[in-house]
Parts: C-alpha cells; sequence; structure tokens
C-alpha cells in the first residue's frame, strides 16, 4: 500500500441489550457483508463478542482512506445498521488507531456464525518503550507469513492519543492454529524481547459474528 493515505483503523467497544441481540446481529451482518461487496475501499470488518452472553461487543474496521469511510458512513446498509443500533446499544466507546501492522491471508475472509479463534490484546507500555515495541512488532510482522500455523489476521495499532498504549487483533482458524503459533520462533522471540517492554497486556478471547476482508492487505509500518 506504499504512496497511499494511512488506512482508517478504529476499534469499537459496544454494550448491547439482551432484548436486541439478534437484530443486532442481524442488522451487524448484512451491514458487514453488503459493504465487503460493494465498497472497495472498506478494506476489513470483524465484528465478535465477549462470551457467553454477548451483552459486550467489539467491532474492527480498516478503511483504505477518509473518502472510503464517508462512503460507507453513507450507504443504505449502515443507515440500516445504526437504526438497529441506536435501540440496541445502551455504551459505546470509540479507538481510534494508527496502523502499524495490517496482514491478512491472501484469500478474503467471509466468516458468518462459523467458529474461529480470535483474540484482542490491549497493551500498554512501560514509559518511553513505544519506539522499541514498534520496532520489535514490524519486525515480527515482516518475518511471519499469513498463513503461518493458520493465522489468518494479525492487526497492530497504536492509540492515537496515547502511543504507549496499544491493540493486537490476531484471527486464528482454529484453537490448534493458535497453539501451534504460539510453538513458532517468532513468537517465542516476541514473548522473550516484549517482557521489558510491556507493562500490562489485558488479553479477551472474543467469538465472531461476522468477519469479514478483502484479502491480501499487507502494511508494516517502522516509522509511524
Amino acid at each position: 500500500m506504499a504512496n497511499q493515505a494511512t488506512p482508517l483503523f478504529r476499534l469499537f467497544k459496544l454494550t448491547i441489550t439482551a432484548e436486541q441481540r439478534a437484530n443486532f446481529v442481524a442488522a451487524g451482518k448484512h451491514n458487514l457483508v453488503t459493504s465487503m461487496q460493494n465498497e472497495p475501499g472498506t478494506l476489513a470488518m470483524y465484528a465478535l463478542h465477549v462470551a457467553p452472553a454477548g451483552l459486550e461487543n467489539r467491532v474492527i474496521e480498516v478503511y483504505r482512506d477518509a473518502a472510503s469511510y464517508d462512503q460507507h458512513a453513507n450507504s443504505p446498509q449502515f443507515k440500516a445498521f445504526r437504526a438497529v443500533a441506536k435501540d440496541a446499544v445502551t455504551q459505546q466507546a470509540v479507538v481510534n488507531l494508527t496502523p502499524i501492522v495490517l496482514r491478512e491471508q491472501a484469500r478474503p475472509l467471509m466468516v458468518s456464525g462459523e467458529p474461529r479463534f480470535v483474540q484482542l490484546t490491549e497493551v500498554t507500555l512501560e514509559p518511553g518503550q513505544a519506539t522499541a515495541y514498534q520496532e520489535l512488532v514490524t519486525a515480527s510482522g515482516s518475518a511471519a507469513t499469513t498463513t503461518q500455523a493458520g493465522r489468518l489476521v494479525i492487526t497492530i495499532g497504536r492509540v492515537v492519543d496515547d502511543p504507549q498504549k496499544w491493540v493486537v487483533f490476531e484471527v486464528y482458524q482454529d484453537k490448534l492454529a493458535y497453539q501451534r503459533y504460539q510453538q513458532t520462533a517468532a513468537n517465542r522471540h516476541y514473548q522473550l524481547a516484549s517482557q521489558s517492554l510491556i507493562q500490562t497486556a489485558q488479553t479477551t478471547v472474543l467469538s465472531p459474528d461476522t468477519l469479514v476482508n478483502q484479502g491480501g492487505l499487507t502494511l508494516v509500518d517502522r516509522q509511524g
């Protein structure tokens, strides 16, 4: 993606009502699938929930640029989703991220109601370690292949208004693929090298509702 605008990368944290969960999931699926089919600039959209109740939800979105997001925001499917979300969502927080690593498998992802192993890790770094951590994750992002051990997606972003806070999002084919990746040299190196850089790391295993992307996205930003 050289010579292009930096993609828009966002994490949404949504709390919904139990009564509206089915409507929320259905409207979300229609929004994501239709957008992926009709909007070339909508690169990836992942809607997930924290099991078992599914009232705590996470949505991750990647757009090619601001114009692509504007196209999506004005689309009929997003307006339909927003109408449902107005009744369903009781709390919302948006985390704007600077993309540092965006890697996908070559084949487009289209998952709805199928199991995948997914985890979201929110990292707080030790003071002054943002540059070192970026060097570590970009080296890991460059070395790893997205098909390695069934790793379908890896996205890493730095929180725009707090460079000490980072978000790591990973999608694996299944839990066995995740366990195999844990044994790779690349992961062992990351775990060892990051110990002195990370102050806290909170990992949440997420259950997918709808996971879609265009496939083949590759961005590794060593400068940030």
